[in-house]
């Protein structure tokens, strides 16, 4: 009865089922690997046939104001979904060279004309091209070919007369009577020293909207954007301008690739930390277990590389048949696996090379059923503790993350879960048929003599780190230590920013950094537009409700970096006009009609050529009042270079919002703005990213106290946890680190990483102080190889017992902890930092972090377990000790 009061219940619930589990998996090792591969090769088959897409709109949350934004604005559009949004953005072959030329400027208008008339789509059953199936926003291009014409009149014939009727000025010309704003397409301009014409421009770029029509799909909208991308990056070529292509779809395809050019990195991981388990197998089991170095083992070592990969492979595909997307983020999914996997496996092997160090009896198949069943039971709480702490901290970032996020956190949840199945079935069928015994023959009498001195150096170096952590000088030394550490890193948190920056998700080589740089540089600081979309406009008879429009659009116009009028497509400053110059006919009209709605006149402004591409920012209500105006949209810009810097948008945004949000109940007005799902997130991630660390580490925590009863130990594990996770944003924050999605999902992954090897020293520690005292309380059974554990806890062989052993319970019971897990834990450390070191070489944000942080993490965790953790332990022992004394005394 005193052993089962000595361990939690969860801790002998989870022995007994983790014997259970190893026993009969070792009774059917073969069926276990059939069956095991078979699931994996299913399910893997499966993720090979899932689509590899993107979504830019992911690392929004799914309560931001851009997501009811952009929901809106697709409900002004009628759409299902998005529609074709693409710009292209032409540049001359010449350095700094002028679109303005007469050559190139024709050659631009080409460009236009070839998009419009050669790509097409299928609409209710007809291929129409871009000028056939545009309906609203057809003429975003007027200006430039307008300008083109212009140019060629005026230089044909520059007679007095014609220069009156064409006026090339900006920001607005004049062609024919018709009036166009240059703003939106020319961009890197110089301005003629009267400061109204241009005297040349370095980059034009033309728009193609087009709404979506409902046999429309995503992904055939997407496939007409790539196949314009496609086109001019592989085969149109010119001499005089260089043509890139820009659009969410590109964009997300770019990402994709990012995140696929990992793969080949796997290969590289694989290879070396297969050489890794390899060779430090080998020299465990050879030097510290005195085995002979068989096949066996380079066998295992492999399979302990495989196994991640499998369990990869299932988890994405159950993932996937369970309607999960792919996000390219999960890619880095197989290196976090790897690391934590390869650790199980070492546990595993040496908890075999242990027991079976141990092992009197003859090693025949219900021995080595037994055996495996025992090596669960010591290993499952370690592993256990690691797999559930991971799992709940990635399902914790689940439901708080954004969507991208959440499925990368899906995926590494899932993957960590299958990783522990197999690890229970798969990796113990395989160790019940691979694993060596212990016997020695054939072994060189050289290499027992190193054996045997291996044995004693590591036995004695062991009882002298003991000692020396014991000291309580030296234990007080190390917290203070840390202490100064944890300062630092909570000066690093301080420093913390948050930095959006699009070019984090591409590769070096990918064209949307020059895209993006020179969107940044040459066309935001000149022109950002916003959209307003006015919901409910009222009646547009009535006077004061259209200068309360008016009025709307004005303070919009008059705000801090506002371009104003020049910049603005409103319609009702065409429609006031046309009712003042028409007022005459329109009273005639209401003479013989006896009424004039206002959806006559509407209707009768749309008529004239010069008003009618208003249709695109106007709604109507087709079934009741087919010609009242329901809704309208217009546009604004806004200018200056700070608004280069993200931080800077993201607060013009927040005032635009504030601005309309003025005549919310007048006309339930919202913004719009392509940007906004990435603006959003710079007041979201700090929030998301403290908030979901916070529940994680308290549940985490929880997690701990399930296995590991003893509070006090619990807290130094949590504190540890949470000093790691700490420390790695604090010292990535000093090296000028930026907080930004990547860093967000980074951060959930480091709670997970972080409590792995403290918990492994914390569980075995606890673990030989419940063994120690349910050895006082009752005989061991000469069947069970885990409590034999007990009489060789101080032993890290067999032939090293009396070199390390001591009376201080302290000392014996952080001995165990050590001697089970140390070399283990280093193991799996430094094999982490090889597997994570390929992501550094590459040439893709993304990728160095995650080496630069699970690195970073990896090796505090293994400070944190191996020196600080038993400082810790010793202070407290002291502290406690002390105490008793004290009250001793006193009684």
């Amino acid at each position: 009865m005193g052993h089962k009061n000595e361990t939690s219940r969860v801790t002998r619930i989870w022995n007994a089922l983790s014997y259970k589990i190893g026993s009969t998996v070792a009774r059917y090792p073969v069926l276990t690997i059939v069956l095991c591969l078979t699931l994996s090769a299913i399910m893997s088959i499966k993720l090979s046939l899932t689509e590899k897409v993107s979504a830019i709109d992911g690392y929004a949350s799914d309560d931001s104001m851009s997501r009811h934004e952009f929901k809106t604005f697709q409900q002004f559009l009628d759409s299902d979904g998005p529609g074709i949004t693409t710009a292209i953005l032409i540049r001359s072959t010449k350095t700094n060279g002028s679109l303005l030329e007469e050559k190139r400027l024709k050659e631009v208008v080409k460009v236009s004309d070839f998009v419009s008339t050669s790509f097409k789509m299928n609409v209710s059953g007809v291929e129409k091209n871009f000028n056939q199936f545009c309906r609203g926003f057809c003429q975003a291009n007027e200006p430039v070919r307008q300008y083109y014409n212009g140019l060629q009149i005026l230089g044909k014939n520059h007679t007095d007369g014609i220069s009156k009727r064409i006026d090339l000025s900006y920001p607005t010309s004049n062609f024919f009577g018709r009036k166009f704003s240059l703003i939106p397409n020319f961009f890197g301009i110089s301005i003629s020293a009267d400061g109204k014409h241009l005297n040349s421009s370095n980059l034009i770029v033309l728009y193609f909207r087009a709404e979506r029509y409902p046999d429309w799909t995503t992904k055939t909208v997407k496939q007409w954007e790539l196949r314009v991308r496609d086109h001019f990056a592989k085969e149109y070529s010119n001499d005089l301008i260089i043509v890139d292509v820009m659009s969410q779809t590109v964009v997300e395809s770019e990402i994709v690739r990012a995140g696929l050019s990992l793969q080949p990195f796997l290969i590289v991981g694989f290879v070396i930390m297969s050489i890794f388990c390899t060779v430090t197998t080998m020299f465990s089991a050879v030097y510290l277990y005195s085995q002979k170095a068989t096949f066996n083992k380079v066998a295992l070592s492999i399979i302990a590389c495989v196994t991640p990969f499998m369990a990869c492979g299932t988890a994405m595909g159950i993932l996937f048949f369970c309607g999960v997307t792919f996000s390219p983020i999960m890619c880095i999914t197989p290196f976090l696996v790897l690391a934590i996997s390869v650790d199980d496996s070492f546990l595993m092997l040496h908890a075999w090379n242990r027991l079976e160090s141990w092992r009197t009896a003859p090693l025949d198949r219900p021995m080595r059923e037994h055996m495996m069943g025992e090596v669960l039971v010591e290993t499952g709480p370690a592993i256990s503790i690691s797999a559930f702490t991971n799992m709940l901290a990635f399902t914790i970032g689940a439901l708080t993350s954004p969507p991208e996020i959440r499925i990368f956190c899906y995926g590494n949840a899932a993957a960590i879960f299958m990783d522990m199945f197999y690890q229970a079935t798969f990796y113990t069928a395989c160790m019940t048929l691979l694993a060596d015994t212990k016997d020695t023959n054939g072994v060189s009498e050289k290499t027992k003599r190193i054996q045997d001195k291996m044995s004693n150096v590591v036995g004695r170096f062991l009882k002298w780190y003991v000692s020396a952590i014991s000291n309580v000088f030296v234990s007080t030394g190390i917290v203070l230590i840390w202490a100064i550490f944890i300062g630092f890193a909570v000066l690093g948190l301080t420093r913390l920013r948050v930095e959006l920056r699009p070019s984090k998700f591409f590769l070096k080589d990918s064209p949307m950094l020059y895209m993006d740089n020179m969107r940044t540089n040459e066309i935001v600081p000149y022109y950002t537009p916003v959209h307003v979309i006015v919901n409910h406009p009222g009646d547009l008879k009535n006077d004061s409700n259209v200068e309360r429009l008016i009025e709307l659009k004005e303070k919009l116009e008059h705000m801090p970096n506002a371009i104003g009028a020049p910049s603005t497509k409103f319609f009702l400053d065409d429609f006031v006009q046309y009712r003042s110059a028409f007022v005459e006919e329109i009273e005639m009209d209401v003479e013989e009609e006896d009424s004039a709605p206002a959806k006559s006149e509407i209707e009768q402004f749309l008529e004239w050529p010069e008003f009618s591409f208003w249709r695109g920012f106007l709604r109507f209500d087709n079934e009741t009042h087919p010609q009242n105006v329901t809704k309208f949209m217009f546009t604004t810009g806004f200018h200056g270079q700070d608004l280069k810097d993200w931080n800077k948008r993201g607060l013009l945004l927040k005032s635009w919002r504030g601005a309309v949000e003025e005549f919310q109940k007048d006309f339930n007005a919202t913004v719009f703005t392509e940007d906004a799902f990435f603006l959003d997130m710079i007041d979201s991630i700090p929030t998301v990213t403290w908030q979901t660390t916070l529940a994680t580490f308290v549940f985490v925590s929880l997690v701990c106290f399930l296995f590991i009863s003893d509070i006090l130990t619990v807290i130094i594990v949590s504190v540890a946890t949470l000093v790691t996770s700490v420390g790695v944003f604090g010292y990535l924050s000093l090296l000028g680190v930026t907080l930004d999605p990547v860093i967000m999902s980074i951060a959930i992954m480091c709670i997970g990483f972080s409590v792995d090897i403290p918990a492994h020293v914390a569980f075995h520690f606890y673990a030989a102080k419940a063994k120690k005292r349910a050895s006082s309380h009752s005989q061991p059974s000469p069947h069970q190889v885990s409590d034999v554990v007990t009489s060789h806890s101080t032993s890290t062989t067999s032939s090293s017992d009396s070199s390390i052993s001591t009376p201080n319970s302290f000392e014996t019971n952080l001995t165990f902890a050590l001697a089970s897990v140390g070399f283990p834990v280093i193991q799996a450390g430094v094999s982490t930092d090889f597997c994570a070191l390929p992501l550094g070489f590459m040439e893709l944000y993304m990728a160095k972090m995650f080496a630069l942080s699970l690195t970073l993490c990896v090796s505090l965790s293994l400070i944190h377990g191996l020196i600080v953790i038993p400082a810790l332990l010793s202070v407290q022992h002291h502290i406690v000790h002390g105490v008793k004394r004290l009250f001793s005394k006193g009684n």
